[in-house]
């Protein structure tokens, strides 16, 4: 008798509805404020969506594993930022070239590289001009 109440209180599961359920929690979690939004908000809020009462036990554990996967991937996105950002901090703070200095510089470098010979040697022979004339 015991065996029947567990069979009947079993979720039976296919894949469409796992991958339904972690795709609608996802989408919550991502119109969310992080700050806001906890696992039970995003089960409830998904239950609705969905019209299925995920705060039984296969559904819920689902749900957790969605929660779970998008804040490690949110975490790891934020360090990410937060490591560019610090970079970008400290080379402003110390006066070096950033990035986009540094590709500025690239590009400029690379037209110069396909202006003909004879501008070049043009260019050249104002730059040795300017320098006699700054150093009389």
């Amino acid at each position: 008798m015991e065996e029947e109440e567990a069979a009947a209180r079993e979720v039976v599961m296919d894949k469409d509805v796992k991958k339904k359920i972690k795709e609608t929690v996802k989408k919550i979690l991502k119109r969310s404020s992080l700050l806001e939004i906890t696992e039970i908000k995003a089960r409830e809020e998904a239950s609705s969506e969905l019209d299925l009462d995920l705060s039984r036990d296969p559904y819920k554990l689902i749900v957790r594993e969605a929660v779970d996967s998008f804040i490690e991937k949110a975490i790891t996105k934020i360090e990410t930022e937060m490591g560019k950002l610090h970079t970008q901090i400290v080379e402003d703070v110390d006066g070096v070239s950033t990035k986009k200095t540094t590709t500025a510089a690239k590009k400029n470098k690379k037209k110069k590289k396909k202006k003909t010979k004879k501008v070049v040697e043009e260019e050249e022979e104002e730059e040795e001009i300017t320098a006699a004339s700054s150093s009389v």
